[in-house]
């Protein structure tokens, strides 16, 4: 009877590895060291007054890792009212990758031109108002309507324009 219950207990754990593997197939192996930023997503469980409506974001953060507890879980260091334990399970995480270069938007880029995302002939405009900078790029086709939307749009005082290769610098008083 001994070898009997041996024998199946030995089927059994074969099968409860082959199940372990097949469940583990698609997890994420994601760890996090003390420091790392992390975002917080933003369960309607757990956090029911940040997700009131369909549009409000799924995620917050980045928040600071302060320390791990046990295999699937992290201390987060939390800005603000929660109202939360800051204790997160590794499914509630996930790593904040800070973007270097913000790509170029425009919808018809000029292939012509490696370096340079506008072909050469961009300007940068930044217009200074009481409230707020505004910088953006574009190309001389949207220059004149860019300089219209900005002027009516914002009441700006001052117009300051480059060429994007050229030291030359020209201020447009409005």
């Amino acid at each position: 009877m001994k070898k009997l219950h041996e024998s199946i207990w030995v089927k059994f754990e074969k099968a409860n590895d082959a199940y372990k593997i097949k469940a583990n197939k698609h997890r994420r192996k994601t760890k996090f060291q003390q420091g790392d930023l992390v975002w917080v997503n933003l369960r309607k469980e757990r956090f029911p007054s940040k997700r009131k409506s369909k549009l409000a974001p799924r995620a917050d953060g980045p928040f600071e890792v302060l320390e791990r507890v046990g295999d699937n879980a992290y201390k987060i260091k939390l800005l603000g009212d929660y109202g939360v334990s800051t204790t997160f399970n590794i499914g509630d995480l996930s790593p904040f990758v800070e973007d270097k270069y913000i790509s170029d938007l425009r919808s018809n880029p000029n292939p012509h031109e490696e370096n340079d995302p506008c072909g050469g002939s961009a300007m940068i405009q930044e217009g200074v108002t009481s409230q707020r900078t505004l910088t953006s790029k574009c190309g001389p086709n949207m220059l004149q309507s860019s300089f219209g939307f900005l002027n009516s749009s914002f009441g700006l005082n001052t117009l300051i324009w480059t060429q994007f290769h050229d030291k030359d610098v020209g201020i447009l008083a409005t």
